[in-house]
């Protein structure tokens, strides 16, 4: 038989156990109120922007805003539909560009869709940044999975030095990051640091890959183009549904997976292998966006009965 003894504890004890439960709780009602708030505002926020992303969808041909609602439609069915890999051919040609080794490890994978967000270089939510390319590393079930992924028509329809230029702002901004984390570790980084971040990165990148003046020039033109043509989708979305296609493609990307090697990443690790409730709220943010876009071009194009 198994004989347990309570051990009285001194005034002082007691006293500091019962402030640490106290200080604890109200930090844990702290976050969730900073938590709700920070959800509040961001519901508000997508279906503003929708009716903005709309404008300049009406323009567009009929057959193309189906399409484009069709997309949509299917993230929402199935968020890792929007990443498809890149075949080995293209794969070699990137190897080719900035070197075997630095995409060694690297699961690379292209999608129709364009990712928006607030914009980095002007603080004004209804100003949006919008990504043909973007680059994640994400820690799921025991390894790390660096990840790049860059929209199709831009591969289809860049030059070499574009593709190259685009590469290199991607990986470089990728290793700041990276950088960034192991010596500062895990907290959210700030307007200035992400700005900061990009303009190095797009000034090496420039530097590498040779682009000239008139080449990015064009690179801007062609992206501007394509985020005014594809599919838009909500960076938060994205990002999740990345997290989505290495859980529904796990066999074929796990032998690209690292292990951590500094204490920041075994700490982020085990924060967000805890967190899978931004999964859900991701979702919810697409539905109420892709619900607001097709009200915003039903406004003008009754007869197409998107709804």
């Amino acid at each position: 038989m198994l004989h347990a003894y309570l051990i009285p504890m001194d005034a002082d004890t007691q006293r500091a156990e019962i402030n640490g439960i106290t200080d604890a709780t109200r930090t844990a009602a702290r976050a969730k109120f900073e938590r709700d708030q920070f959800e509040q505002h961001y519901r508000q926020w997508i279906t503003l922007v929708a009716s903005d992303i709309a404008l300049p969808m009406r323009n567009a041909e009929q057959t193309a805003i189906k399409a484009v609602i069709s997309r949509c439609d299917q993230y929402q069915k199935d968020p890792p539909s929007m990443y498809t890999a890149v075949p080995n051919d293209l794969r070699s040609l990137m190897e080719q560009l900035v070197g075997f080794d630095r995409l060694k490890g690297i699961l690379l994978l292209s999608a129709d869709m364009v990712a928006f967000a607030p914009s980095m270089h002007m603080q004004h939510q209804n100003i949006l940044d919008y990504a043909i390319a973007m680059n994640r590393r994400f820690f799921f079930k025991v390894y790390w999975f660096p990840i790049i992924v860059i929209n199709q028509s831009f591969i289809e329809q860049a030059d070499e030095r574009m593709l190259h230029f685009v590469l290199e702002h991607e990986l470089i901004q990728s290793e700041m990051y990276t950088e960034h984390v192991a010596a500062h570790g895990c907290r959210p980084f700030s307007f200035d640091e992400k700005r900061a971040i990009d303009g190095q990165a797009l000034h090496l990148a420039v530097e590498r890959s040779g682009i000239t003046q008139d080449e990015h020039i064009k690179e801007r033109e062609l992206m501007h183009d394509i985020s005014m043509s594809a599919p838009p989708v909500p960076k938060t979305f994205a990002e999740t549904s990345l997290y989505e296609y290495l859980d529904k493609h796990w066999e074929e990307i796990k032998d690209l997976g690292v292990k951590g090697e500094t204490e920041s990443e075994a700490e982020f690790a085990a924060m967000i292998s805890q967190e899978h409730d931004w999964i859900d709220f991701s979702h919810e943010i697409y539905g109420l966006f892709l619900t607001s876009l097709k009200e915003k071009l039903d406004v003008t194009y009754l007869e197409y009965g998107y709804a």
